[in-house]
């Protein structure tokens, strides 16, 4: 694949997230998801060196994705899109997924052979020796970056994350700025206009997940923290793991002090800003698509209900689906999980809640085999990470074999080498089989409305074209 352009980092949700769907479009697996060769030969000899040192490696390969704050203001939004276009093959999709980034919806999205377009992406900037647990530095500057941003492109909001406990690494080297699309980019229009039919469908990904934020512009927001292992409250009030982690870390503080909150905005990452849903209902209406809104809280919710949608679907063609793998963050390949037969279990990060999360479908979802789990190591023992210990106990439910997929256990949170062992781990997974025949969109609802209701999973039909071509929807 080529290298994306300036302004959208490889380790970010969207970016991997969109080439590992194109990749199972093309029929190839997503073997490299750190999408760098050189990295990939390197990081075993980086992953064998003392923490310290292997620490600045992965911080230094980080500041290489961000752009300087001087490019902020040229920042092209459209080259952007047309890059995550260009990685799609050059077809007709019976339906397209827009909207917010989700693991579960690729699996989805992989299943029912349709694209996806990113809402969200990372733009990361450098800012070199930082301190992360600088809360009022890190938006203070920020602010002037974010201007420039919102001075580039009057279609997209900006929201800085900052999150000291699982970016902390990263924060020492550059300030993180998700770019939402308010408006649809034309590539993305143009993509659309000629990939889709009429009476083709369009779903509208809505997480609805939200976070205190700090307004400061019409269309730019401060978040101080992420969903992930602390809590909102952590973040913004401090406690005892707050206390214990700063002094892990010889932190000279005992809680942090991010400016204060005055609005709930949509989670930088993972949230919708609905303000895009005109252009797709507009162009939906002019092209006689079907547009239908898949909604959900918690990102990881759509997880159960994408797992009894494919194990219902494998049943529609006489598959007992009795295997199970459980991607992590931006880990996953859809193709080798369609080839294996298996479930698909997306999980958010290594934390407690996704941990959880994991254990509530063991507890009570179907049958399971075989269990192969990958595990996205942040480089730092954050508040709420789970261990190691944890993830071998879940691993456990399997009737038969439960694995680690590329995963160093004894290197585990700083794990950088799993990027190049990923691949070649699921490589070895047997036996493959032909990929089931193609889930067809009316099939997909009925499926996604039977099962996700249990898990707060909603999928109401917006609109329907007035007279849809004949066998468009089967």
């Amino acid at each position: 694949m080529n290298k994306p352009p300036p302004g959208i980092a490889r380790f970010d949700s969207a970016a991997a997230m969109a080439q590992a769907l194109a990749s199972a479009l093309r029929g190839e697996p997503f073997a490299r998801p750190g999408q760098s060769p050189m990295l990939d030969f390197l990081m075993p000899a980086i992953n064998a060196l003392p923490r310290i040192p292997r620490e600045w490696a992965y911080i230094v390969g980080g500041m290489n994705e961000g752009i300087d704050p001087r490019q902020a203001r040229q920042l092209d939004i459209e080259r952007i899109a047309q890059w995550i276009i260009g990685l799609y093959p050059h077809e007709s999709f019976g339906c397209a997924f827009v909207g917010s980034s989700n693991g579960a919806m690729i699996h989805l999205a992989a299943a029912m052979r349709a694209p996806w377009l990113p809402q969200t992406f990372l733009c990361p900037v450098r800012a070199t020796f930082s301190d992360p647990d600088d809360a009022q530095r890190s938006f203070s500057e920020g602010n002037r970056v974010a201007d420039a941003l919102l001075a580039a492109d009057e279609r997209i909001a900006v929201h800085q994350m900052h999150d000291p406990n699982q970016d902390r690494l990263m924060l020492h080297a550059i300030r993180y700025f998700h770019l939402k699309h308010r408006r649809l980019p034309l590539a993305f229009r143009e993509f659309l206009l000629h990939t889709l039919e009429r009476g083709a469908t369009l779903y509208i990904v809505h997480c609805t997940r939200d976070w205190a934020v700090r307004l400061t512009t019409e269309r730019s927001f401060y978040q101080f923290g992420a969903t992930g292992g602390a809590t909102e409250d952590e973040y913004q009030r401090g406690g005892e793991r707050v206390r214990t982690f700063l002094e892990r870390h010889h932190s000279m503080r005992s809680r942090w002090e991010p400016p204060a909150a005055n609005l709930r905005a949509p989670e930088a990452e993972w949230g919708f800003d609905t303000a895009l849903r005109g252009d797709l209902a507009a162009l939906a209406a002019s092209m006689d698509w079907r547009l239908v809104e898949i909604r959900f809280e918690e990102p990881e919710a759509l997880s159960f209900a994408t797992a009894h949608v494919y194990r219902q679907w494998y049943e529609d063609n006489a598959i007992v689906a009795r295997r199970l793998i459980v991607d992590s963050f931006l880990l996953m390949d859809p193709l080798t999980t369609l080839k294996l037969h298996a479930i698909p279990f997306w999980l958010m990060f290594c934390v407690e809640p996704s941990a959880n999360a994991l254990q509530r479908f063991l507890d009570y979802g179907p049958e399971i085999d075989e269990i192969d789990l990958m595990l996205f190591s942040p480089g730092v023992q954050s508040i709420g990470l789970a261990p190691i210990d944890r993830w071998r106990e879940l691993l456990d439910y399997a009737g038969g074999a439960g694995r680690f997929a590329g995963v160093d256990t004894a290197r585990y949170p700083r794990d950088f080498a799993t990027f190049g062992r990923l691949g070649q781990a699921l490589a070895r997974l047997q036996p493959r089989h032909a990929i089931p025949p193609t889930l067809g969109p009316l099939r997909f609802e009925t499926l996604l409305r039977e099962h996700g209701a249990l898990f707060n999973v909603e999928c109401e039909t917006l609109a329907e074209p007035e007279a849809p071509p004949a066998g468009a929807l089967q």
